[in-house]
């Protein structure tokens, strides 16, 4: 059983604290707390100054509270000539840089010219020998283009729970789609985006064209010269040349006897790229000391990062700023609040809290990963990790999700923090989004430790029962990286703080208590967790 909070600590939770902190790190002065930039550097000293004003201590080994991540960035400059274009001859099909195709090279090359790049058709783009799949077979695609669909196969009727059914995988995530292309020696990768795949419109992907992109300062040796992504309307147009429909490439691709197409057609593009070395974002680590279990640990984490500034949209006229309210000045302030309610809570828990912001999410979980590999407590005495992203601003709800607490015993105490504040515990609707591998939790987890995404409910009360729907959908189509993620007067706190309440009950239960969860034996983190407590 999780111990019970002290009433002075469940009162420091605060709605208006929530919507102050909220309202500030997603301020125009703010400039969308881009990495790296003058923005992050006003994000990191305002959420330290507020942690000091708590009374929390560096979490750093010198006591400080800054985490230096080492950056480098890419940015498209130029993007010309992009087409696919058919074998036989006839006419190319253009590809737009922005509306049907996105990309930067994996490497630090300046300069993309192809022409007649060969493309095959991979399927899923997995190699998997537990669950008996390979995608590739023994198709060499060195220096070629390979094309993927993202996520996993579906299951079958006759393999009910193939790739973990509807919950997505890791090889259903891009990132280890590129990893897989990149070992195998393949030119480049170019994702299929639908939106029932991705879980987003082809928008967020390309209102980011030409951004800045950031990666990890070490090459990986055969980085990609492109990793990219194409729209659904320019995969049918490549089906087509090969003489299928899409539909034709999903149903292929959803079988093991798959066999990789050779597309008959080649992929040309004339692309320039800007690099910039020495880029670094910054973790912020507070610390509140443990007692007579310090050296054990519980993390909360919530990135204070989001996607900067849009220079052309301003030099248009247009909203450049990508304030970031919901995603994820939100979960900072949650962080913050649940900092403030350990305080209040009285005589410092059995062991010590982490609260951890971290820079580069949005850029592929980068400053979590760095936190992760370099962290001042060993990841074998971390007993959990709490994340918090995009706080629920629609309303309250009578249930909550804890996205991958069923992978642990953190359901059971997911659900007993929930019981205590009158909700009940619901799945994730939408598993095959992928979001325990999009979030902070992830970098935890592959390190061993069991670890919550706390997450929004579905049945919002007082409203009908579509509203759930309507409210992802508004999300996803007004605010998702999109500038449109600002304060506005129609968002509500009252969610939001019923998140916060429940996640510092789980975190402020496991850090009073002896309490040690575990992964369920199954899952390949449980193995990560013996390996590195057996180590000890």
């Amino acid at each position: 059983m999780l111990p019970e909070p002290p009433e002075a600590a469940l009162a420091a939770l605060d709605s208006v604290d929530l919507r102050a902190h909220t309202a500030t790190l997603s301020s125009d002065a703010f400039e969308g707390r881009g990495t790296g930039t003058a923005g992050e550097r006003k994000t990191v000293d305002y959420i330290i100054a507020q942690m000091r004003e708590i009374g929390l201590e560096g979490g750093m080994p010198d006591g400080s509270f800054r985490q230096p991540v080492p950056l480098r960035s890419v940015r498209t400059t130029e993007a010309e000539n992009i087409a696919f274009a058919p074998e036989a001859g006839g006419t190319p099909m253009p590809l737009a840089y922005g509306p049907d195709i996105i990309g930067t090279p994996g490497g630090t090359i300046s300069n993309l010219d192809l022409a007649g790049a060969e493309i095959v058709f991979v399927g899923y783009g997995i190699t998997n020998p537990g669950y008996d799949w390979d995608d590739y077979k023994d198709t060499d695609v060195r220096g070629k283009i390979v094309v993927s669909f993202v996520n996993d196969p579906p299951a079958t009727s006759s393999e009910p729970t193939l790739f973990q059914a509807d919950t997505l995988t890791y090889n259903g995530r891009w990132t280890y789609k590129y990893e897989e292309a990149r070992r195998r020696g393949a030119l480049g990768m170019l994702l299929v985006h639908t939106e029932a795949t991705a879980g987003y419109p082809f928008s967020v992907l390309n209102g980011d064209a030409y951004g800045e992109h950031y990666k990890n300062v070490e090459v990986p040796e055969g980085a990609l010269a492109l990793a990219g992504w194409i729209s659904e309307q320019a995969a049918r147009g490549l089906a087509r040349m090969g003489g299928m429909s899409l539909e034709d490439w999903f149903r292929m691709a959803g079988s093991r006897s798959f066999q990789p197409v050779s597309v008959p057609a080649t992929f040309e593009a004339s692309m320039a790229f800007a690099h910039a070395e020495g880029v670094t974002g910054t973790n912020v680590v507070g610390k509140l000391p443990g007692a007579d279990a310090a050296q054990e640990a519980v993390v909360y984490t919530a990135h204070h990062d989001h996607l900067g500034i849009d220079r052309e949209a301003e030099a248009r006229g247009e909203d450049g700023i990508y304030n970031g309210a919901i995603d994820n000045a939100s979960g900072v302030a949650m962080l913050l609040e649940i900092a403030e309610a350990f305080v209040a809570s009285g005589p410092p828990p059995r062991r010590s809290v982490y609260f951890v912001t971290v820079s580069a999410e949005e850029s592929g979980l980068l400053g979590s990963a760095h936190f992760a590999a370099n962290s001042p407590v060993p990841l074998r005495d971390i007993i959990a990790n709490v994340n918090v992203d995009s706080g629920n601003l629609y309303g309250e709800t009578d249930d909550i999700v804890g996205i991958g607490a069923e992978r642990s015993e953190m359901f059971g105490y997911l659900t007993e923090a929930a019981r205590a504040e009158g909700l009940r515990v619901t799945m994730d609707v939408a598993p095959n989004q992928g979001l325990f591998f999009r979030s902070d939790q992830l970098a935890f987890a592959r390190g061993g430790v069991p670890a919550v995404f706390i997450n929004t409910g579905e049945s919002y009360r007082g409203r009908p029962a579509d509203y759930a729907a309507q409210v992802r959908a508004d999300y996803r189509g007004k605010r998702y990286h999109q500038p449109g993620d600002e304060m506005t007067d129609d968002l509500s706190f009252g969610g939001i703080l019923q998140q916060t309440r429940v996640a510092f009950r789980i975190g402020y239960g496991i850090a009073t208590s002896d309490l040690r969860p575990q992964w369920r034996p199954s899952e390949a983190f449980a193995e990560t967790r013996r390996a590195s407590e057996a180590g000890r």
